[in-house]
């Protein structure tokens, strides 16, 4: 476990306004701005559904990167465009995926994800390594996205797909029972508030689109006020789980360190005030050699803001830290390009 040397300004050390700031549009300007070569890609889901993402191509035979949005997300997320940015500059193809009922894939989704639904991301890692433009592939989560891929690298254990080379979280919850809990709290209600009206909207869409797979109307919604009744009204009856405890029992991603072997990294800020760092220290003594752990005492979730410029908000800390530990695992012509200063 490392504690890293990030020190933010005086005035941009309240983790509140760290995880607001990261929230905020901007420095996340449309793609288009970026890149000239884009692609929509559809990934085939069970019988009659798809998953949506749009890929960045770099140069042939350069990995490629998964980056995974968080609860209520989007590949549109601002963290997901502005890490998207960096990864492609730095050389890397990337592939911003809507999990199943997010964004574009609520078109056509089977049904709405849950929080430890780790069949999609895995169904699109497998897709993307049998592509032979690509020399390899990465995993980038925030948040929620970031605890379903260590969840997949821990059931991966010692057989993950071929080549997969490393896997990175940012803000992940590693234990859904004391975050949901946390979040339901008077302290927490902005923040429920937001990531509430985005999960009950996606729901709201997802039955407008699917009104035989929706066993809820929209009406249903209006009265949900927090996370335990969203998922009890909507997850847990949708995907079979028995109830809203054993649903978070067994989405949360910490009882599953312990069994990685890919190299994974996990970043986490000690003042995150939605994921408080108790409810992620005592899954780190069991996590596997193959997890390093790299913490800082401030930064707030997602956050880890250091100005007012784009490279701080582009390629903040801990895209930074994410880019050199992809570097170090990334093919040994690549890395060396991909661990270099990038100028914003």
């Amino acid at each position: 476990m490392m504690t890293s040397s990030f020190r933010p300004p005086r005035w941009l050390r309240s983790p509140h306004l760290q995880t607001i700031g990261a929230a905020a549009p901007l420095f996340a300007p449309p793609r288009s701005h970026f890149v000239k070569e884009e692609e929509t890609l559809r990934v085939p889901v069970g019988t009659d559904g798809h998953l949506h993402a749009r890929v960045w191509w770099a140069a042939t035979g350069a990995p490629a990167v998964v980056v995974l949005h968080g609860i209520a997300g989007s590949k549109d997320s601002h963290c997901c465009v502005r890490a998207a940015v960096a990864l492609h500059r730095a050389g890397y193809h990337v592939v911003r995926l809507d999990m199943r009922g997010a964004g574009d894939s609520v078109v056509d989704a089977p049904s709405l994800y849950h929080a430890g639904l780790t069949t999609d991301l895995d169904l699109v890692v497998r897709h993307l390594a049998d592509d032979p433009r690509i020399a390899g592939v990465l995993v980038l989560g925030f948040s929620g996205g970031g605890s379903q891929a260590l969840k997949l690298a821990g059931e991966w254990g010692e057989a993950p797909p071929a080549g997969v080379l490393a896997v990175a979280s940012i803000s992940a919850p590693l234990d859904y029972t004391r975050v949901a809990a946390r979040m339901d709290t008077l302290v927490c209600l902005p923040y429920r508030f937001h990531v509430l009206r985005g999960l009950v909207d996606r729901a709201r869409a997802f039955a407008q689109h699917h009104p035989t797979r929706a066993h809820y109307r929209s009406a249903d919604l209006d009265g949900i006020k927090r996370f335990r009744g969203y998922d009890g009204s909507i997850i847990v009856p949708m995907h079979g789980f028995d109830d809203v405890d054993r649903y978070y029992e067994e989405a949360s991603s910490g009882p599953y360190l312990g069994n990685v072997r890919v190299p994974t990294l996990l970043i986490h800020a000690e003042d995150d005030p939605m994921v408080p760092i108790d409810s992620v220290r005592p899954w780190l003594a069991g996590a596997s050699s193959a997890v390093r752990v790299q913490l800082s005492r401030h930064g707030g979730h997602i956050g880890w803001l250091a100005g007012l410029d784009e490279a701080s908000w582009i390629k903040g800390w801990a895209t930074r830290e994410a880019l050199a530990f992809f570097g170090a695992h990334a093919p040994a012509r690549f890395g060396e390009h991909a661990a270099s200063p990038v100028v914003a």
